[in-house]
């Protein structure tokens, strides 16, 4: 009996022994599954940034491609050379820019005509209308005088 006994103790310490041994692994394996998912999370949220990043990079490069015409297909805009809204007034500016200096002074006359020598036509029923209207808009270009004509380049915010 006294076997018996102390078999069933040292039965009874095994099995402590070894429900404190799958604890342990089972808290183990809890705690890595949480650590695994959180970098599975991380890893998406990284994947998916670099996926946007990518989209954007791709469409600003195929804008650059168009803009230097070395891509396969021509931008619609270098398909009509003739000028309005917003387009206009952005490339009158540009011109603009690249003739003076901040601060310098122009008619809107000889401004229409660098514009022109550039070979861009201005739509519109009345071009020099249609081109006073819109650079006037231009949050880069400012009147020089009320009624005068003359217009100044801002100096680069």
């Amino acid at each position: 009996m006294d076997v018996l006994k102390s078999e069933l103790g040292r039965s009874s310490q095994t099995s402590k022994e070894l429900e404190l041994a799958l604890n342990e692994q089972y808290d183990e394996l809890c705690r890595r599954l949480v650590e695994h998912r959180e970098r599975a999370e991380l890893l998406k949220r990284l994947a998916d940034q670099a996926a946007s990043q990518a989209d954007a990079d791709e469409r600003l490069l195929n804008e650059l491609a168009g803009t230097l015409g070395v891509a396969c297909q021509l931008r619609i805009e270098q398909l009509d050379r003739r000028l309005r809204g917003q387009r206009l007034q952005e490339i009158a500016v540009d011109i603009l820019a690249a003739h003076l200096k901040p601060g310098e002074k122009v008619h809107y006359r000889q401004w229409f005509a660098w514009v022109e020598e550039k070979g861009f036509k201005v739509g519109g029923k009345d071009p020099l209308a249609t081109f006073l209207g819109q650079v006037s808009r231009s949050s880069r270009v400012a009147s020089a005088g009320r009624r005068s004509g003359l217009y100044v380049l801002k100096e680069a915010a």
